[in-house]
């Protein structure tokens, strides 16, 4: 089918998109699941999230505008946001919350949960919050990140090292209000 006869029949509610859909794009869809839900805490996810993007996208196709983006990355962006969230959602449900973080730069003595520490990484962008994730979370290595992600390990160790400073900058400011 092609890529216009699939849209329209998405958008007709047509279930010969939807398996279209799922032949076409399925791979890309699951390789954008799979990159974020990598540790073996989310794996138990994965279909669950697979299976949220096709009805996603089932249910959204009415948004999607080929001006702005190929069909494919629009696809793939709803997947890559559906698995982010979760990603958000088990650290949440673990309810780890770490003695310290960012040890090397802060100094307070109060300790940061995990709804903090969501709340402040919120201000990176959302490959910077994979990697604190990854890194404070997950207790990942830098140059484990980098290949989870395609990235140098010096790119890693750059971002950590910049989002540290641009959280402390934060917590200093909402210090300075309390």
């Amino acid at each position: 089918m092609e890529e216009k006869q699939l849209i329209q029949a998405l958008r007709e509610k047509d279930f010969r998109g939807l398996e279209a859909l799922i032949d076409d794009y399925g791979f890309a869809i699951c390789q954008a699941v799979w990159g974020i839900l990598n540790h073996p805490a989310e794996a138990s996810y994965r279909k669950e999230v697979e299976n949220e993007v096709f009805y996603k996208i089932w249910e959204k196709i009415g948004d999607f505008d080929p001006r702005k983006a190929s069909f494919k990355t629009w696809c793939v962006t709803i997947a890559r946001n559906q698995a982010l969230d979760k990603k958000r959602q088990v650290i949440r449900d673990l309810r780890y919350v770490p003695s310290e973080i960012l040890p090397e730069t802060l100094a307070w003595d109060e300790h940061l949960g995990t709804e903090q520490f969501l709340e402040l990484v919120a201000v990176l962008a959302p490959e910077d919050q994979l990697i604190f994730l990854k890194y404070f979370f997950f207790q990942d290595k830098p140059k484990d990140i980098a290949a989870d992600l395609g990235l140098s390990a010096a790119l890693v160790s750059n971002r950590l090292a910049r989002g540290k400073e641009k959280l402390r900058n934060v917590l200093e400011k909402e210090r300075g209000k309390a």
